[in-house]
């Protein structure tokens, strides 16, 4: 082996996946459970129901064996037909993702385009519905991580709320850093997954169905059979899943739902909005710009001069100080990169990635004051504990 190999532990600061707590790493060690044994049905029924309070919700839940994408499928797939309108907003490239799942199944798709690092306008949307008063649902995403922009979904749902149209949102990256209350906001379908604030490995997603979406359903002519969330619902009612469930992601669910009800909802929020302003503040401090217009607290997007190569500021963040962030996506590959305090991160773990970036930025010879990015961040989680 070479001598210029140097072991450096990785520091995840990605939107996903997470770092995972230690915690819920030994529960998934733990022997595998029987999904057919004596205690599934109360294990899986008791998971579901302390899962609904993290977004809130009210409405049926279901874990799905699959990606988050699985999931947006799965609402797409059960409670729409073919050539039903829809509108779709769109401002990154998780929005385009809703656009093109709803064209697979052959959806009328009117797409309502923002700009990238723009949040939807809602007056746009009241708009279009008047335009195609015909519209079957409304699909957007609550926090964009392609831009790290969020999206107003309280707002729009208030606006869909005045028509018949179905609302669905994809939360995949928003769950636990901001709350999605689903009754309250007019949202029929939410969609979320493992590895973003649930912080799980990747391949275990959850679906929330109305009661509106389930009559929907019952309309509903697209083709579904692993996807068909009626089997889910008759499935759950024997503490059940329709297929083998993913019992070892699930073990490490309510490792990760008990960390979570434990420190409780409001604080665990709180805390993400306090490191997402404590990165955006030593952004700014760098000299550098918050790409999102109306940022997330799940990630910070942090916009770059020309003369900064994003690409090469990430790799000497990763190589020399062991710190993984997002880069960017489509256009705007090395414009931007993305440092997320999604899930397992301490206010520590935030000061170790501005840390990284102020000498990340010194290496490539970006002018600032050395230190005004650590002293900031230090001063808003400062406060925050006050």
């Amino acid at each position: 082996m070479g001598t210029d190999m140097v072991w450096r532990r990785q520091r995840l600061f990605t939107p996903g996946p997470t770092p995972i707590p230690d915690r819920v790493q030994e529960a998934m060690a733990a022997p595998i459970v029987y999904h057919r044994g004596p205690d599934f049905p109360v294990f899986l029924t008791h998971l579901i129901r302390d899962l609904k309070l993290v977004l809130p919700t009210t409405d049926d839940t279901f874990l799905l064996s699959c990606a988050g994408t699985g999931a947006m499928e799965a609402g797409i797939v059960n409670c729409l037909s073919h050539g039903d309108r829809v509108i779709v907003v769109s401002a990154g490239q998780f929005g385009e993702k809703w656009v093109d799942l709803c064209r697979a199944y052959g959806t009328d798709v009117k797409v309502l385009d923002f700009p990238w690092g723009e949040p939807a306008d809602p007056s746009r949307l009241e708009k279009a519905l008047h335009q195609y008063p015909d519209t079957k649902a409304v699909l957007a995403t609550h926090s964009e991580t392609s831009t790290g922009v969020m999206h107003d979904i309280e707002a729009l749902g208030r606006i869909v709320g005045k028509t018949d149209a179905l609302f669905l949102v994809d939360g995949i990256s928003s769950v636990v850093a901001h709350a999605l209350p689903t009754t309250k906001w007019g949202v029929d379908i939410a969609v979320t997954a493992s590895q973003k604030g649930l912080m799980l490995p990747p391949g275990l997603a959850a679906i929330t169905i109305s009661d509106r979406a389930w009559e929907a359903a019952g309309r509903s002519d697209l083709p579904r059979a692993y996807l068909d969330l009626d089997r889910y619902r008759k499935a759950l009612s024997e503490g059940r899943g329709p297929a083998t469930l993913p019992v070892t992601l699930m073990a490490g669910l309510r490792a990760s739902l008990d960390i979570i009800l434990e420190q409780g909802m409001e604080a665990i929020w709180q805390q993400h909005e306090i490191q997402a302003r404590a990165v955006r503040g030593a952004a700014q401090a760098l000299c550098l710009t918050c790409f999102a217009a109306s940022p997330s607290n799940a990630l910070t997007a942090i916009g770059l001069p020309e003369e900064i190569d994003g690409l090469a500021l990430m790799e000497s963040m990763r190589t020399d100080f062991g710190v993984v962030v997002g880069g960017g996506l489509g256009d705007l590959r090395g414009k931007i990169i993305r440092i997320s305090n999604l899930g397992y991160v301490d206010d520590l773990d935030v000061l170790t990635a501005v840390s990284a970036l102020e000498m990340g930025l010194q290496k490539i010879g970006w002018q600032f004051q050395a230190g005004a990015g650590v002293g900031v961040a230090e001063g808003i989680i400062g406060e925050g504990k006050q």
